[in-house]
């Protein structure tokens, strides 16, 4: 049996759309006490989990994890679970803004280039009268800066923590910091920000809905992307493989 497959077999990616994600969501960042981590799963982070055990293991406590990309909804009907939808934040940010602002949930950003967050906040806010915008900072920071960031946050005091600095660096400063930022909802939200506040253009809705939102970012960004999306597709249908034959030897269990 391969050790690395079995492992990642157990990360559980929830049958959720997106009403039920979004009311599970603001419903969590009533809670407080407890710091629920929510993740999100593409064919990019499957092949990440195969090489980091570190981020295998966070996202198997994490509170919830659902399938960001259409290739994880695909895979996972391979391997026995059906997952209704592709839940992708850019999707329905503005929607869960306008109603995060009507429940008096507020939002904290962290992440991206310096301003990126910032601006997609304004334009959030524009969308979203009366949104409470907690606090924005830029993900550029050094391991010497963490705690203080961490400080900042934990005074702002938001009710989501919103944290887009890649896979897996994103998940791994949330698991670290999250019983000291005091903050009930920590979602991981990837390159969300730059959608809104770096001018990153969106793929045309029939793409994502036939899972080839890769190839238009692939597109825009072959340079920088090549090597993620060709060779990182491969690896991930490789992966596929593994996880269905660790599957099978579990007895059909994820």
């Amino acid at each position: 049996m391969d050790l690395c497959a079995c492992q990642i077999a157990r990360i559980y990616v929830a049958p959720v759309c997106v009403e039920a994600f979004c009311r599970r969501m603001l419903d969590w960042a009533r809670l407080t006490g407890f710091a629920r981590l929510v993740a999100y799963l593409n064919a990019h982070n499957v092949n990440v989990v195969f090489e980091d055990p570190e981020y295998a293991a966070i996202l198997r406590k994490a509170a919830l994890v659902y399938a960001d990309g259409m290739s994880v909804v695909w895979g996972w009907r391979l391997l026995g679970q059906t997952l209704p939808c592709r839940v992708n934040a850019a999707d329905f940010i503005l929607d869960f803004c306008r109603r995060a602002a009507d429940e008096g949930v507020s939002l904290y950003l962290l992440g991206s280039a310096p301003s990126v967050a910032e601006r997609a906040a304004e334009r959030w806010k524009a969308s979203a009268p009366g949104l409470r915008i907690a606090g924005t900072r830029s993900g550029y920071f050094g391991p010497e800066d963490e705690e203080a960031v961490a400080e900042e946050i934990r005074r702002a005091a938001p009710a989501i923590l919103l944290v887009g600095m890649g896979v897996p660096r994103q998940e791994k400063w949330a698991a670290r910091w999250k019983e000291r930022l005091n903050v009930p909802l920590i979602w991981c939200v990837g390159a969300l920000f730059e959608y809104w506040g770096a001018g990153r253009w969106r793929a045309p809705v029939w793409m994502r809905r036939c899972g080839l939102e890769w190839a238009w970012r692939l597109a825009l960004e072959p340079r920088r992307l090549w090597r993620r999306y060709l060779i990182g597709n491969a690896r991930f249908l490789r992966n596929l493989w593994r996880l269905r034959q660790a599957v099978r030897d579990r007895g059909g269990r994820l």
